[in-house]
């Protein structure tokens, strides 16, 4: 990792921890390009994201036709709204306490 700045590189546990991020494409440009880098000069973390890669993959084949429960989606929306307002809830209040 030759000419990053200490902000640039990665450790090994960094990259690890957001593995799945980038098997999922859930990470930014920018971040993932960082983590591929880290994978190439790295041959512990290049194995151990073969090893998730192909645990994702293998999870997709034996559980992609599973469906989940009817009320799942519903229960969940519904929990969602309440921690937003929830949490807006909070902002509101703390913003009221600092005037």
């Amino acid at each position: 990792m030759t000419g990053e700045n200490e902000f640039e590189q990665l450790d090994c546990s960094a990259v690890l921890a957001d593995v799945w991020l980038l098997l999922d494409r859930e990470c930014d440009e920018h971040s993932r390009a960082r983590i591929e880098r880290h994978l190439e000069d790295c041959g512990a973390c290049f194995e151990a994201y073969g090893i998730e890669e192909k645990i994702k993959s293998l999870i997709g084949r034996k559980c992609g036709g599973e469906h989940a429960p009817a009320g799942l989606r519903e229960r969940l929306s519904i929990e969602i709204r309440r921690t937003v307002i929830l949490t807006e809830t909070e902002l509101v209040s703390d913003r009221e306490s600092d005037d």
